[in-house]
């Protein structure tokens, strides 16, 4: 029989799920992203995180978890759980959420300072921690002096993990690690500090029992296993804190050890046996998951984040399936120790706690140092890896100083970058010592061995976690760097202290701008309770499972039901719906009239023809639609047109076909290589009319051709094109030197038939013209006109002014012309492209945040999920119902006739 021992992780990033097979020793992990949401009104300081939406991704995570590893909830034997340090959940008696502050949490800002200001040397020595708005202690003391309404109903004050396990057994009770968290934890004598909680006038009741990690916490409820889909009475067990639940899962126990646990950001702690306190307090003292056993933190900052977001700068096109990070870990590699004289600062935070700022970087930059490098972003991207490094570096040193460790019992890396090879490698040569390699999902499996020791399988949390450690491989630094690397780090050293009041001064200015990112897309409401999403348009599967994280989904796809809504059918299927996705079906405002609980509409189209916009907006109702949602695949068919046009393939395909070809006849393939010669896209100039979603995409497909890339746009600046690669020119400039036109402008009054018979005069002889955009774009006249004339070389055409053109329309007969039938979205994989923008636009909405993509971003001032939507006055509805009906197509909508109006 199988034997899963379950760890729970919810983290600064998403929750995850870990089955530990306790025969074996595999594991699996299942996981989704979870987000904080901006705190309204908190000036960009405060943030939530919905404990309604962590408990559906707590449940999805656990059934996908056992799905995956092909076990039953019978197979389970128990769950413990580990969260995020420095949360803070505030619950009444009904276990319903007062307060669910993430560690980014700094609405209680003010209040730290007035503590530490008032207090803190005093709470350094009692609780290891010098006073920050992170704590639970400042955020519980903001609760008293400006809510002490809810202060009066609350019940029990707990970190998320706790607030996990409680929401599995219905247990409250918290666990030192994560109690130590709270500067209201006396460090020495082992226990809630009582006297400072009284003197902070924080109701003692609030503070939960404290339970040792690995002992019982209680069994799953009812409730709780139809919710999360397991075993109604599966022994729930205490977990702890993240990092140090990472240490225990990567074998980080004896005093002097040192454990990194580097993901999204870099805790670095080093193991003592009894506490000891920074006179200067510049790091903090913890408690770890081991009974009689400190940590002692020096901790990195937002290392993984800031290594991300370089990443996404200097990648900005990653292949599917591979992340940034991967790709700048790999050039790095192909670069040298030091890279050739660049230093990073990056992720790299030396931490002082009492003096506590944003985090800023640095990149030190000459060209001089690789002005002879054909590949110089090698260099830069080794020197932001190994400013983070040295970052780490600097503060395992300070660990190990004010712990007084002479002799370091190892030094252990875990973690997601543990994953990295190179991150290893490097770690081990910039250290000069051994570096253990742990599991990079060490959080959650530290949470397993809770379980795993609970049930008795290992004689102890130390036997169970040595036990993991056995696994670990070990990285040896290569003693041919040594030099180098040492070099790098006084190099480093020297250049972090010169400028150390320059970052002072930059994280100052840089402050206003980070508070204002946070609370610039905030709604006044986020969804608060699980929606029924009703959707028509084609999804993928990957949408769809997201979407379900969101709320109930039905989803009827109009290409597999084959139907369109409209009118009574319409009304019909949305009835208890609130929001809809669609593609074809066409919304007028007597159906929005029927249906009061319908909140929103997401239309998969770039232009939205099928709903009524002016209804929407007048109902409330945040009209949302998925730009660029087949630029992909309009840029292909673009990019294809242009290959046939310039090698003849229509022509050359039809070559073979025609009768009284004999094999072996020599003569016709000479005819053939005579008269079918191509020409490639190397130095040809290719002019794109108009650099949106299309236009952008095709530039980007076009520039490993060699191509040199013209654009008349006049949205488009010198500057604007640069960035994209391509030269912006005026329209007649394209015509007069392109090779290739192609068109990608947006349907409007002052482009309606601007490519008509002077701009065919005035093209490159021998051009060749495409049009994947719309028809209205094109005078169809002065298109044959000019094949004809043999001004134009050949044209590829996806769309036409009717559709279809029928089969005696004249252009279709002309040998030059390659027709289509309006093809160039239509692709099985704009499906996954709406998709996603349709999970991303709704995620926005439903947390709280301004979509990107709201055709009315007008009513989201006044928008709500619960309150009766906003009703326009009678005539105002009269109006609205007797205006031009939406239209599956733009087409459509620009001729209506009475029978078509639908």
């Amino acid at each position: 029989m199988s034997a899963y021992a379950i760890g729970l992780d919810l983290g600064g990033g998403g929750v995850r799920c870990l089955l530990l097979d306790l025969h074996s020793g595999a594991t699996t992990c299942a996981s989704e992203p979870l987000a904080p949401v901006p705190r309204v009104g908190s000036s960009g300081l405060g943030f939530d995180l919905p404990l309604a939406t962590a408990t559906d991704a707590l449940a999805r995570v656990i059934r996908r978890g056992l799905e995956q590893a092909e076990a039953h909830a019978s197979d389970v034997i128990g769950v413990a759980c580990t969260s995020m340090r420095h949360s803070t959940v505030v619950v009444d008696t009904a276990g319903e959420p007062i307060l669910s502050a993430p560690n980014c949490d700094a609405r209680a800002a003010e209040t730290g300072l007035r503590l530490a200001k008032q207090h803190g040397e005093a709470l350094q020595q009692r609780t290891g921690h010098w006073p920050m708005s992170i704590f639970a202690a400042a955020r519980l003391r903001w609760l008293v002096e400006t809510q002490p309404q809810d202060i009066a109903r609350a019940a029990h004050f707990l970190s998320l993990s706790d607030w996990m396990g409680f929401r599995l057994s219905g247990v409250p009770a918290s666990e030192p690690s994560q109690a130590a968290a709270s500067l209201l934890y006396d460090i020495t004598a082992d226990g809630w500090a009582w006297d400072w909680v009284d003197r902070l006038e924080i109701p003692r009741r609030l503070l939960p029992e404290l339970r040792v990690a690995g002992s019982p916490l209680g069994a799953v409820t009812a409730d709780a296993a139809a919710r999360f889909g397991l075993r109604a009475g599966t022994p729930v067990f205490v977990g702890g804190a993240d990092t140090q639940c990472g240490l225990l899962g990567a074998g980080v126990l004896e005093p002097g050890a040192v454990g990194v646990i580097a993901g999204s950001t870099a805790p670095v702690q080093a193991v003592l046996d009894r506490p000891t306190i920074d006179a200067q307090a510049r790091v903090w003292t913890g408690r770890h998951v081991l009974p009689q056993r400190w940590v002692l933190e020096s901790n990195a900052g937002p290392v993984g984040d800031a290594l991300d977001w370089i990443a996404r700068i200097l990648y900005p096109n990653p292949p599917a399936e591979i992340r940034e990070i991967r790709m700048l870990l790999g050039e790095a590699a192909a670069s040298e120790p030091g890279a050739r004289g660049l230093l990073s600062s990056l992720g790299a935070q030396l931490m002082d706690a009492k003096h506590s700022r944003l985090p800023v970087g640095h990149l030190s930059l000459s060209p001089m140092t690789t002005a002879n490098d054909s590949e110089p972003r090698r260099h830069l991207a080794r020197a932001i890896v190994e400013g983070a490094l040295c970052g780490l570096r600097s503060n395992v040193e300070q660990a190990r100083e004010v712990a007084g460790i002479e002799t370091t019992a190892g030094l252990t890396l875990a973690g997601g970058l543990s994953r990295s090879p190179l991150f290893a490698q490097l770690l081990a040569d910039l250290m000069a010592e051994p570096v253990t390699v742990g599991d990079s999902q060490s959080t959650a499996l530290g949470a397993a061995l809770c379980v795993a020791t609970g049930v008795g399988r290992f004689d102890g949390l130390g036997a169970a976690s040595l036990a993991q450690r056995a696994r670990a491989a070990v990285i040896s630094p290569d003693p041919a760097t040594a030099e180098a690397n040492l070099s790098l780090y006084q190099r480093w050293t020297q250049l972090r202290l010169e400028r150390s009041a320059a970052d002072v001064a930059a994280a100052r200015l840089a402050t206003p701008f980070a508070l204002s990112a946070n609370r610039a897309l905030q709604l006044p409401e986020a969804c608060p309770f699980r929606p029924r999403i009703l959707v028509t348009a084609d999804c993928d599967p990957d949408s769809l499972s997201r979407l379900g994280r969101l709320g109930e989904v039905e989803y009827a796809s109009y290409r597999d039901k084959k139907r369109m809504l409209k009118g009574p059918s319409l009304i019909e299927a949305l009835q208890g719906v609130s929001i809809f996705v669609t593609e074809i079906d066409l919304v007028d405002a007597q159906a929005l009239a029927a249906l009061p609980e319908l909140r929103a509409i997401v239309s998969c189209r770039g232009d939205a023809v099928n709903i009524d916009v002016a209804a929407c907006t007048a109902f409330g109702i945040p009209m949302l639609r998925t730009p660029g949602r087949n630029a992909d695949a309009v840029a292909d068919l673009t990019l294809a047109f242009l290959l046939m046009l310039a090698r003849r393939l229509p022509e050359a395909t039809g070559f073979l076909r025609q009768p009284g070809i004999e094999p072996g006849d020599m003569g016709t393939l000479g005819r053939a290589f005579v008269t079918l010669r191509g020409r490639e896209l190397w130095k040809k100039t290719v002019g794109l009319i108009g650099l949106g979603a299309v236009g952008s995409k095709v530039a980007e497909r076009l520039r490993p051709f060699g191509a040199r890339i013209l654009v008349a746009d006049p949205y488009v600046d010198p500057v604007r094109a640069a960035a994209a690669g391509v030269e912006s020119v005026e329209l007649e400039v394209l015509l007069r030197e392109s090779d290739f036109v192609s068109l990608h402008a947006a349907v409007t009054p002052e482009t309606s038939g601007m490519f008509g018979a002077n701009q065919f005069a005035a093209l490159k002889p021998g051009a060749c013209l495409i049009n994947t955009a719309r028809a209205a774009l094109l005078d169809e006249a002065a298109l044959l006109t000019a094949l004809q004339d043999g001004r134009l070389a050949g044209a590829a055409l996806d769309t036409f002014a009717v559709e279809p053109p029928g089969s005696q329309h004249p252009l279709l007969a002309h040998p030059g012309v390659i027709a289509t039938p309006h093809i160039g979205g239509n692709t099985r994989e704009v499906a996954a492209h709406q998709g996603k923008i349709v999970v991303e636009e709704l995620s926005r909405l439903m947390a709280g945040e301004a979509p990107r993509h709201a055709l009315n971003p007008e009513v989201l001032a006044y928008f709500s999920w619960t309150r009766p939507r906003p009703e326009p006055p009678a005539g105002e509805l009269e109006r609205l119902k007797r205006a031009p009906a939406p239209a599956v197509s733009d087409l459509q909508k620009q001729q209506p006739t009475p029978a078509k109006r639908l």
